[in-house]
């Protein structure tokens, strides 16, 4: 069952690949079970809780390119208040590199554990083909196990 402070893992995750050339691509993500960590209860309900989950993803270039890897996030929802109910940091790894996530995430609806989350977030290379690289990314969890999502990376 997906969490309230990880459904939005996210998904996403995903989606580390890249060529030398600015290009779109979609991505999905099967996700493993999020494992719950923390969470303070207050007078509004729990608070601060994080979660971490891995998953695979593949990822579809515009030019029919596909690329495969795996990505590990972090998460945590955060106060009332704030623009996002959830951020989340992932790490993503394929044949071509590494790469790191940001998303910010919020609920499509009523908050709750099996409610989607629709992201928006950046992501930057790290390692191999992908150093130096940054690109915008966008991910709607709407399962436990799936989310799916839409990116860029930019012209180098």
């Amino acid at each position: 069952m997906k969490k309230v402070a990880f459904s939005a893992l996210i998904g996403a995750a995903l989606l580390a690949s890249g060529t030398a050339n600015a290009q779109s691509f979609t991505y999905e993500v099967v996700w493993q079970p999020v494992e719950q960590i923390g969470g303070i209860v207050g007078p509004d309900g729990p608070q601060y809780q994080g979660g971490v989950v891995e998953g695979a993803y593949t990822t579809t270039y515009a030019d029919g390119t596909v690329n495969t890897g795996s990505v590990k996030c972090v998460g945590t929802d955060q106060p009332d208040g704030g623009i996002f109910a959830i951020h989340l940091a992932c790490t993503t790894r394929e044949e071509g590199g590494v790469a790191a996530l940001a998303y910010g995430c919020n609920f499509i609806g009523e908050p709750g554990p099996e409610t989607p989350l629709g992201c928006v977030g950046a992501l930057q290379g790290k390692e191999g083909e992908l150093a130096g690289r940054n690109g915008n990314l966008t991910m709607e969890w709407y399962s436990d196990t799936n989310s799916r999502g839409t990116g860029a990376w930019f012209a180098e």
